[in-house]
């Protein structure tokens, strides 16, 4: 009986050996597999989708020519959505039929929010992907926003911190690399004493960013009042940043008291027919708040009326993203900080200034970045 024998060059569909996405950002990922063509001329897709059953989905080409080994085929991705699942599949086909490789999933980055508010030195790693047989990408930092910590107060209120706004910065160096700076402190309270008192400013926040530097200087130590009559205890100024500062209490004064009236005409038997009051300095003082926010919604700080013998509240703070501060604190009398500034959702309070001989509190600072 004849005996068939199989062919020697046994005709086959290509070989496909999938590899996991790799170099995967935001928007960005990697794709790849080792492809044998079996001796046919081999044409190899990727097909990537946000449907597992590839419903529908987009497709990229990569050739390979006739070869004996696997050959590494793959393909840099751009144009994803963040924070989304994302399927992807190898897909090979040559004259004698297709092969379609093992589905792999991955998921994009999603927008991490930094926020701090304790003084002190911070850092953090802001991750970057070097996509294949390509150059680094630099990093973005997005929605920048700095608070100088709050001054302390006097009889004047403290200033509120500064404040520093960035939409977005691309780093000057590329890769992975550490943002780091510092979250300034509230200044010292004053001692309610005599004299100039102890309040301080406060200190100012950083952050760096490659080679770039930002800074919001801390809010100015409200004044005090040294002897009886002048000067009187001004508010602090609020802390340097991108907008302009505002400063309060610059019209300040000791209320007077009446201590005595003088006689001012006289009828025609002597009889005083009018007076006049002698004033005098009250040894008492009211002292106006302290400068109020940076940013567009900040308004300078104010004095109340002489005679009511109060100190003027503090100016009202500004806020963005996630940070709700800079308001200056209240001049002797009211004890009243400035309103802080309205965010999205509420916000941490930051960099206020003290009201009445009252410490300020520590700056802040956030900011956005792209990560896992």
């Amino acid at each position: 009986m004849a005996v068939h024998r199989g062919s020697s060059n046994p005709k086959l569909a290509p070989t496909v050996v999938p590899q996991a996405a790799t170099n995967v950002n935001q928007e960005r990922a990697t794709f790849s597999a080792y492809v044998t063509a079996n001796k046919y001329d081999t044409t190899v897709y990727f097909d990537y989708s946000t449907s597992p059953t590839f419903s529908s989905y987009s497709t990229v080409v990569h050739w390979v020519t006739v070869t004996a080994g696997p050959y590494f085929a793959y393909y840099n991705a751009s144009g994803l959505t963040p924070n989304t699942t994302y399927y992807y599949r190898c897909r090979a086909i040559n004259a004698i039929g297709t092969t379609i490789g093992q589905t792999f999933q991955f998921l994009t980055w999603s927008l991490k929010t930094y926020l701090n508010s304790t003084a002190g030195a911070f850092s953090v790693s802001i991750p970057s992907i070097t996509p294949y047989l390509d150059s680094p990408i630099a990093p973005v930092i997005y929605e920048i926003l700095l608070y100088g910590g709050g001054g302390g107060a006097n009889y004047g209120g403290g200033g509120g911190g500064g404040y520093r706004l960035s939409a977005s910065h691309t780093s000057s160096s590329t890769g992975t690399q550490t943002v780091s700076g510092s979250v300034g402190g509230g200044g010292a309270a004053g001692n309610g004493g005599g004299g100039t008192g102890s309040a301080t400013s406060g200190g100012s926040t950083t952050l760096t960013v490659g080679s770039t530097t930002w800074t919001a200087g801390g809010g100015g130590a409200g004044e005090h009042p040294g002897t009886c009559g002048l000067p009187f205890g001004r508010g602090g100024a609020v802390g340097t940043g991108n907008n302009p500062a505002y400063i309060g209490g610059l019209n300040t004064y000791g209320f007077y008291t009446i201590v005595s009236y003088t006689c001012n005409c006289f009828d025609k038997l002597g009889n005083c027919c009018g007076t006049v009051p002698n004033y005098g300095y009250d040894c008492g003082y009211y002292a106006c708040g302290g400068g109020g926010g940076t940013d567009a919604n900040g308004t300078n700080a104010y004095t109340q009326d002489t005679n009511s013998h109060n100190g003027g509240n503090g100016g009202a703070g500004g806020g963005a993203y996630g940070l709700n501060g800079g308001s200056g604190g209240g001049g002797y009398g009211t004890q009243s900080n400035g309103s802080q500034g309205s965010v999205v959702a509420g916000g941490t309070a930051v960099g206020r200034g003290g009201s009445q001989f009252g410490a300020g509190t520590a700056g802040g600072i956030t900011f956005k970045y792209y990560g896992p």
